[in-house]
């Protein structure tokens, strides 16, 4: 019985990673405009943490002050709704009040 549950587990687990493997998308980073992250449902959560991820691992920074994450999406936010066609990277990059 227990052999029987492996492989049922185990044929589950190879199907969700066979799926996910195929609903894969790249994206450049660089092309996301101000607008799509407005408009964007869900993965705008993803691409600012992701700009989090990047603009941290720059500066060699490990850890997360969720409060100043906060902010700093605030003000990209703002900062975008400003100027909708600029990309985000290029938003971020001129604003001197998101610490980066």
């Amino acid at each position: 019985m227990k052999r029987f549950a492996l492989l049922v587990f185990s044929s589950v687990l190879a199907m969700e990673i066979t799926s996910d493997a195929r609903a894969q998308v790249i994206v450049d980073m660089r092309k996301i405009t101000c607008e799509q992250l407005l408009t964007a449902s869900p993965d705008a959560v993803d691409t600012a943490v992701w700009l989090s991820g990047y603009y941290n691992g720059l500066r060699k920074n490990t850890q997360l002050d969720l409060a100043q994450f906060k902010k700093n999406a605030e003000s990209v936010v703002a900062g975008c709704q400003a100027n909708p066609k600029k990309t985000v990277m290029e938003q971020i990059e001129s604003m001197p009040s998101v610490k980066k």
